[in-house]
């Protein structure tokens, strides 16, 4: 069921918890985190098996999704994504939570457990960039000539990889991305280049996970195991597939090298 909370600046979030554990125990709060043009849809194949075990609360960012949508002229930045994370998490539980996030998602979940390192038990984070990629003018050139649904159809395929159907392709083009606010995302392309936590991944305490491909066209293993290496308490699992969005390509492979990691080093799954 879609739940509203609203930060103090008046924008609102849009939320769902799904909740399919034993009703007799205390379920462990796992928070999802999507990436850019995305919204908590993102996320619907990998929910059914991780609301057998955690109560899995999956919302959209601001100006995403059906949360209130930015002008392009709003001012993101970090500190934006980490106030808004942690108003959200907080208002959720006081106990430690896991935290998963997918591409730019996985970035803010990083982000997040180096500023937070009390409030996660487990962070989780599906090919993060950790410095922005190249080409984002030509997105935000795209977006504009074309409009985001064309764009979304244009720049897919890269994302899922050369083996799904053309009608997931299509879900994804206009379920998903294709529903995202214009203003939003060429507002967020503007600030995304600057994009830079090669310094917080090193603070970072909690157990980690990163999972990346072999075959990304935005970043290669070597270039991820070269900030990997800075990390520490940290694994870094490799998936063989061509796709640079693993969480969306590859959810049921995904999710289960999620829950072998929480089951290695969570206290409470």
């Amino acid at each position: 069921m879609d739940a509203i909370f609203r930060l103090a600046d008046g924008c609102e979030l849009h939320h769902e918890t799904h909740d399919f554990t034993d009703p007799w125990i205390h379920a462990p709060v796992m928070v999802l985190v999507h990436g850019f043009a995305e919204s908590r849809l993102a996320w619907r194949a990998w929910i059914p098996r991780l609301a057998q075990r955690f109560k899995v609360v999956s919302l959209d960012l601001r100006g995403f999704g059906r949360s209130t949508p930015m002008a392009q002229s709003f001012p993101w930045s970090m500190q934006v994504v980490m106030d808004d994370l942690n108003a959200f998490i907080s208002s959720l539980t006081s106990e430690p939570i896991h935290l998963l996030g997918a591409k730019s998602g996985g970035t803010f979940a990083l982000e997040y457990a180096s500023r937070f390192p009390k409030a996660i038990q487990t962070v989780m984070a599906v090919t993060p960039p950790v410095v922005a990629a190249q080409g984002v003018q030509t997105w935000i050139d795209e977006i504009e000539a074309l409009g985001v649904q064309a764009w979304a159809a244009k720049t897919m395929r890269g994302r899922l990889g050369s083996k799904v159907s053309q009608q997931e392709i299509d879900w994804w083009v206009q379920c998903v991305q294709g529903q995202t606010s214009k203003a939003s995302l060429l507002g967020y392309l503007s600030w995304i280049p600057s994009l830079d936590i090669k310094e917080s991944i090193q603070r970072i305490t909690p157990p980690s996970l990163v999972i990346t491909t072999t075959g990304s066209g935005l970043r290669s293993v070597e270039s991820v195991k070269a900030w990997h290496a800075t990390m520490n308490n940290s694994t870094l699992s490799i998936i063989e597939g061509d796709a640079w969005h693993a969480a969306g390509a590859y959810p049921d492979l995904c999710t289960s090298i999620c829950l072998d990691f929480m089951d290695k080093h969570a206290s409470k799954v």
